[in-house]
């Protein structure tokens, strides 16, 4: 078996991920492994090397030293290939994927740990060519996400300054776009939401639980469709989703539609945006569907 460690240069802060090279090398070195580092160029850097190596046929583990984006980089090299698994030493913004287990933080830090744990069998969901193995959502939060990059440029402002600064002026504009959500070909709902969740994981945004009650390999796609409140009513839908207890709050039932399928399609008159792990694009017609069991996670011991 390969040892592969890809290593996002921008991640952690002070070039972190970077830093941890030293201690890759000895602890490979001590164990005997085989293994080699990679240094990621760009998003598609990491998913054409990683497919590359797949071709091999031999037994690669990937680990991928960044956020929820570069893990996702790295399966979408991988996907089906039955020879490999992926593990994550979560160095980004948000770390959400590693919410579906019941492991602490730290432990997903410890290489050494991580080296030697065993894999657990996950789905994924697809659309356009494309794979996801946490969260797709389109709407408020997905432009939050993407309107964020512009606000990083100003001088002086912060990662946590900018994502703030983008919820402002996201707040400002008109709460609420219209969209059409079919799960299974039936029509889960129609009109303007404020966000839409096609989610394999439960939550999305450095914390936000959008889908609290999903699985990673129950082989359906978890739908949750937010209707738009009242400004003044912003507060109860961060404090509910926050903690995950949209669902069963009664103030929250005329606002959520949710449900559970094999397949969904969003459909709108106008584009809109939609953040996969992290990964942002504009689209106006997108289908998605359930990939039971294609890939292997490494959970690391408690």
């Amino acid at each position: 078996m390969k040892y592969v460690f890809i290593l996002n240069p921008a991640a952690g802060k002070n070039k972190k991920a970077l830093n941890m090279i030293p201690n890759i090398q000895k602890l490979c070195k001590k164990h005997g492994l085989s293994y080699q580092i990679h240094i990621s160029r760009s998003a598609e850097d990491i998913t054409e090397f990683v497919r590359n190596c797949c071709l091999s046929g031999e037994q690669y583990r990937f680990y991928a030293f960044g956020g929820d984006g570069t893990l996702n980089n790295v399966i979408n090299g991988c996907i089906y290939s039955p020879n490999t698994e992926v593990g994550v030493i979560p160095m980004g913004t948000g770390n959400d994927f590693i919410k579906n287990f019941d492991v602490d933080e730290k432990d997903f830090f410890d290489i050494e740990k991580q080296l030697f744990s065993t894999s657990v069998t996950i789905d994924a969901i697809k659309y356009n060519d494309k794979y996801c193995i946490n969260i797709c959502n389109m709407g408020f939060d997905a432009n939050t996400a993407m309107d964020m990059p512009a606000f990083k440029k100003i001088p002086m402002v912060s990662n946590k300054m900018a994502y703030n600064l983008s919820i402002a002026y996201n707040v400002a504009k008109k709460l609420g776009r219209y969209m059409e959500v079919y799960a299974d070909d039936k029509l889960l709902f129609k009109g303007d939401l404020l966000m839409c969740a096609v989610s394999n994981g439960i939550s999305c945004g450095g914390g936000f639980y959008v889908t609290p009650k999903a699985s990673v390999n129950d082989g359906l796609i978890d739908v949750s469709a937010v209707t738009p409140p009242h400004r003044i009513k912003l507060g109860m839908f961060v404090k509910h989703f926050s903690a995950g207890t949209q669902l069963d709050a009664p103030e929250m039932r005329k606002y959520v539609h949710f449900t559970r399928a094999k397949k969904v399609r969003v459909t709108a008159k106008k584009r809109f945006g939609l953040v996969n792990d992290g990964e942002g694009e504009y689209l106006r017609d997108v289908e998605f569907e359930i990939v039971p069991g294609c890939l292997k996670f490494i959970v690391p011991e408690k």
